[in-house]
């Protein structure tokens, strides 16, 4: 359906005249339709193949014009059209789920949910023989659909029809869960296991929703019973598994993993999850063991060797770590392994032996993208190390490498505000802007900086409103906002905005704004236990000990 750079279009190129009823029977018109559908699909004209392929449907028995004409309708997101091709592709097969999932489909997208129950219906009656086969069906197509709202509306039409069937309550269970109404998740299951009590998906399901409540020890609790009532449940204890992990209970669920690996010594998978939960608990020897095992069975053989390297580099074996870094090949993990090298040898040689060796890498790769990755790299061990001069001439390098680049150029101006170079700052992200006026990164740096040094202050505000615009949940542009108001002297205004962006990220420099706003509110307590609960997580934190300093 794709036509090649500089097609032509279908009226300018096609030259096909329609035949004559006089001198051409019906299948010749036929012919004329397929061939001119054909012929604009090939030159990018949608709308002219679906118009004639939705004719030629009207012209033959033949189904796959039909469903031809359905399909296309479907790309071109024409549902009425859709509707019609499709309801013929129907009449000349008879009854087919596949039509009524795309009949369902296509009403449900052109807003007739009432007109969708009666297809998804077919499908659920049609899985007679196995009362869970036809939700599974119908909840799987539903769940793709991006209007949750009207698949909801539709399932709840369809389970209210049939309401003693359990696998109905199940399915909008899941389709509730998915759209986060986790307490309509509860209600649904506990339905469902009213009609059917020992069924297991339900009572998983009602355990996750009670996780997204906040209610972790009760789901913690009901999922664990599922899982010793039949042991051999692998995707009740996989789904365990994932709730210890993200209640952040990771011995418990090292020891799920290890239960799951008995019964599956051979899955990949498991071995690799143990590895990277092991790793995190910084039970190093452990986690290279299951990245061996993965290297000797030729798995994830990159991604293993990289965190072999890390556990190596985390015990401080340096040179073990650079010999596995150096195994990673071309990947996801090569330019992280090549830059975790980098790292060790400015803790062990000196930044000289990192540049030298990042620079050596950088000629030896061939895409744009790597190399200004690399300089990127580069310029932030050269940041670390306090050498802010010396990481803007690597930016300006790689500039005259890439000119007008973004990153290059986001990351000198960044490195300009640690010189006290606001004028190369402002000029470096105004360029940025020229090109990009959308760039929100662009925007709030520019916005926050000069805020930040109580320079040109309402230009400030202009700038960091429009990046909330376009990026209006992202806690550092409200933790901008809150400053930038902060700076005008609008403390009720600075408070909502640094409270949200706290609520959502509790970094230190988001502290240290919230702690400065509330010291200059007179409120004392509540600005010193911020502070006193950000050293206590982060006890050396330059920012906040400065800030600790300044205000007592």
């Amino acid at each position: 359906m794709q036509g090649g750079a500089g097609a032509q279009s279908a009226d300018d190129s096609i030259q096909i005249r329609k035949p004559q009823p006089e001198k051409y029977d019906a299948q010749s018109e036929l012919m004329y339709e397929v061939l001119v559908g054909e012929l604009s699909g090939q030159f990018g004209d949608v709308s002219k193949a679906l118009e004639h392929y939705v004719n030629a449907a009207q012209l033959t028995d033949d189904p796959s014009v039909a469903e031809r004409a359905t399909r296309i309708a479907m790309f071109a997101k024409d549902w009425p059209a859709g509707i019609k091709a499709a309801t013929r592709w129907s009449e000349l097969v008879g009854e087919n789920l596949e039509i009524s999932q795309i009949l369902g489909v296509l009403e449900l997208r052109s807003g007739n949910i009432d007109g969708a129950v009666p297809h998804f219906e077919k499908i659920m009656l049609a899985a007679d023989d196995s009362p869970a086969k036809g939700y599974s069906i119908i909840g799987a197509v539903l769940a793709r659909e991006p209007d949750s709202e009207s698949s909801l509306k539709l399932l709840e039409i369809l389970v209210n029809k049939h309401f003693e069937n359990p696998y109905g309550h199940l399915t909008l269970a899941s389709l509730a869960f998915q759209s986060q109404d986790f307490q309509r998740t509860i209600d649904e299951s506990e339905i469902a296991l009213g009609f059917k009590p020992d069924l297991i998906e339900a009572r998983a399901m009602r355990a996750q929703a009670l996780m997204n409540l906040d209610e972790t020890d009760q789901a913690l609790a009901e999922m664990k019973i599922i899982v010793e009532e039949d042991p051999s449940n692998r995707e009740m204890r996989t789904a365990y598994s994932r709730m210890l992990i993200g209640a952040e209970r990771y011995d418990e669920a090292i020891r799920e993993f290890e239960v799951l690996l008995v019964a599956n010594p051979n899955d990949g998978e498991l071995i690799y999850r143990l590895g990277l939960l092991y790793l995190q608990q910084e039970a190093y020897g452990k986690a290279k063991v299951k990245f061996k095992r993965l290297v000797d069975r030729k798995q994830r053989i990159d991604e293993s060797h990289y965190y072999i390297g890390r556990t190596d580099e985390e015990q401080k074996n340096f040179s073990d770590a650079i010999a596995e870094f150096e195994k990673v090949q071309q990947g996801e993990y090569y330019i992280d392994a090549k830059a975790r090298i980098a790292s060790i040898y400015v803790e062990r040689d000196g930044i000289g032996k990192a540049q030298t060796y990042l620079k050596e890498l950088r000629g030896g790769l061939s895409t744009p993208e790597s190399i200004i990755e690399v300089y990127l790299i580069e310029g932030q061990l050269l940041h670390d190390e306090e050498l802010y001069v010396a990481a803007m001439d690597l930016y300006s390098e790689g500039l005259q490498e890439f000119p007008g680049h973004s990153d290059l150029l986001y990351a000198r101006a960044l490195m300009a505000e640690e010189i006290d170079r606001i004028d190369l700052l402002e000029a470096d992200l105004k360029t940025i802007l020229s090109e990009d006026p959308e760039n929100a990164s662009a925007l709030n740096a520019l916005g926050y900086t000069l805020a930040d040094h109580n320079t040109r202050v309402e230009e400030a505000l202009g700038y960091i409103k429009k990046a909330l615009e376009i990026r209006p949940d992202d806690p550092a542009v409200m933790d901008s906002m809150g400053w930038v108001h902060f700076r005008l002297g609008n403390y009720v205004e600075a408070e909502t905005y640094l409270r949200k962006a706290f609520g959502i990220l509790e970094d230190t420099e988001i502290a240290g704004h919230l702690v400065e706003l509330l010291w200059a509110q007179g409120n004392y307590d509540e600005a010193n236990k911020v502070m006193n609960d950000m050293l206590e997580r982060y006890p050396e934190d330059e920012y906040i000990l400065e800030l600790k300093q300044r205000l007592q």
